[in-house]
This record gives structure tokens, sequence and C-alpha cells, in this order.
């Protein structure tokens, strides 16, 4: 595990208590989606799911929707396989 990973695991899992803690879901929703997006998906689904089991099932009209910080680490992760694949080149153009 390189120190960048380490970084990148300890801020968004702080990122996310701290939305658990403070009662302010939206920076848990930060903190999964920076997870995910940043490529550590594996490690966002398991953060998605610990927040889901700590904050319950939602009530009102999302009640049928029993994980959505998990779903939102899965969808971020595959915008990341997606925007990569499309939106970051990774071969330049060549050039005359």
């Amino acid at each position: 595990m390189t120190q960048t990973s380490r970084w990148i695991y300890a801020v968004t899992f702080l990122l996310g208590a701290a939305g658990f803690l403070l009662p302010f879901w939206p920076l848990s929703v930060l903190g999964v989606a920076l997870c995910a997006l940043s490529g550590r998906w594996l490690f966002a689904v398991a953060m998605g799911l610990l927040f889901d089991i700590a904050f319950g099932a939602p009530t009102g009209a999302w009640h049928f929707f029993f994980f959505p910080f998990t779903v939102l680490a899965l969808l971020c992760g595959l915008a990341r396989v997606w925007g990569g694949r499309y939106f970051l080149d990774r071969q330049p153009q060549e050039t005359l």
C-alpha cells in the first residue's frame, strides 16, 4: 500500500465519519463518492455498507431503497471506469 493510498483511505473515511458523527449526511456521501472516484471502489463499497448499517433504512418515499451509500459507491465506481475509458485519453494523438 502506497502512502498516497493511505492518505486517500484516511481522508475519505474521516470525511464520512464526520458526516455520521455530526448529523450532516452529505459529508458521508462526499466521503464515499470521493473514495470510489479515486479508484478505491472496493473500500468505498465497504464504507458504504458500514454507513448504510449505521444510518439504518431510509424513511419516507425512499423506504424501498435500503442501501443508498452502497449503490452510490457502485455508481461512482462505474462512473470512474466509464470516464476513464471515454474521457481520459491515455494515448496522446499523433501529430504530423
